[in-house]
């Protein structure tokens, strides 16, 4: 089931949180709605479920190629996961499952052995065979948010909808269930849309990512397009961490930092303008290798993870942050007090 968004506004009195928006969802793909809070992301995943009204005249959603404008929620056949489950606490987790079929009208419900074999099919989907008898309370943040999922699934649902469904829990489960939600979604080829303000749960879970910012749509893309290419230079920044520098641009050259290099889009610029350069596009080096560099001092070194992060502060006192793989730090045999020269690989400019 494709989504169409076409124009859609939505005022709250005085406060805009959607201004014509438009984008479109092809059938079974999962969509993340990406931004800061006030971004209006919430208000479309709302407005997409029907949980909220269009303001009159301000915009069309349709399903395919049906208009949804008006038509009740029920009638849209959505399943909607929210951030703190929502479960009901006196029902146990079969029963959970089991409320959307039970309360559809009487000429569309199941019977009651059609029922339990749904219920159980999704248990075994979720991973929870054999806690069908327990009560949410007897389960941890992660089985609540997969039983939320199961309950969503029950009705068959033409759209899957999530609101920060992973913004409950703790770290390790987080990383879990996005990769778990991942390999449920490539097999039920759903068409999904989740919210989030979380960079790499959006990277790692979406088709594509829709990043948004006071009501607008910033980009739209794979995760691997407004990461490395973003179009805007709140996208750049809100993506992951960048260093900024002051700049000044020729052409397609931009010299900052008492060096100069070619900008990574090639487009020509002339005049003032801001520098970004990821903290794994640079090179940190002992003494100048012959390519364009700057010095600077080491403050601080956290070498735990993958990589290791160097804290660096520039003759001007400007502090940035570069990341070097484990070898190639273990190469530059150095630490805090040392004087070395860095070098951008690459840089985007705005």
């Amino acid at each position: 089931m494709s989504i169409k968004v076409r124009n859609v506004s939505k005022s709250f009195g005085s406060f805009k949180a959607l201004d014509d928006v438009s984008f479109d969802i092809p059938t079974g793909e999962m969509v993340a709605l990406l931004g800061p809070s006030g971004s209006g992301k919430t208000t479309l995943l709302r407005l997409i479920a029907g949980l909220e009204d269009l303001d009159p005249g301000a915009g069309s959603i349709r399903y395919y190629e049906e208009d949804i404008a008006g038509q009740p929620v029920r009638k849209r056949r959505v399943g909607f996961v929210f951030q703190h489950y929502a479960l009901f606490r006196h029902m146990s987790v079969f029963e959970n499952i089991a409320f959307g079929l039970r309360v559809l009208p009487r000429a569309e419900r199941p019977c009651r052995r059609r029922i339990r074999n749904r219920v159980h099919e999704l248990l075994g989907l979720v991973q929870l065979e054999g806690m069908a008898g327990r009560y949410p309370s007897q389960l941890s943040g992660g089985q609540r948010q997969r039983v939320a999922l199961a309950r969503a699934l029950a009705v068959q649902p033409r759209v899957l909808l999530l609101d920060e469904p992973f913004g409950a829990l703790d770290a390790k489960v987080r990383a879990e269930l996005r990769h778990w939600i991942r390999k449920l979604h490539d097999e039920l080829h759903i068409t999904s849309v989740f919210v989030t303000h979380d960079q790499e749960e959006a990277l790692e879970v979406a088709d594509r990512v829709v990043v948004m910012n006071q009501g607008r749509i910033e980009q739209i893309g794979p995760p691997g397009e407004v990461y490395h290419a973003p179009q805007t230079e709140f996208v750049m920044n809100f993506l992951g961490q960048v260093n900024t520098f002051r700049g000044h641009a020729v052409g397609r050259e931009v010299q900052f930092a008492d060096i100069a290099l070619a900008a990574s889009d090639g487009v020509e610029r002339h005049g003032d303008v801001r520098v970004f350069v990821r903290p794994h596009e640079l090179d940190v080096l002992p003494q100048k290798n012959g390519k364009p560099g700057f010095p600077a001092t080491i403050l601080r070194v956290n070498a735990a993870g993958a990589v290791a992060r160097l804290d660096l502060q520039l003759p001007d006192g400007a502090l940035i942050t570069a990341e070097l793989p484990q070898d190639r730090y273990a190469r530059l045999s150095t630490e805090a007090g040392a004087r070395v020269f860095v070098t951008p690989r690459r840089v985007h400019v705005f």
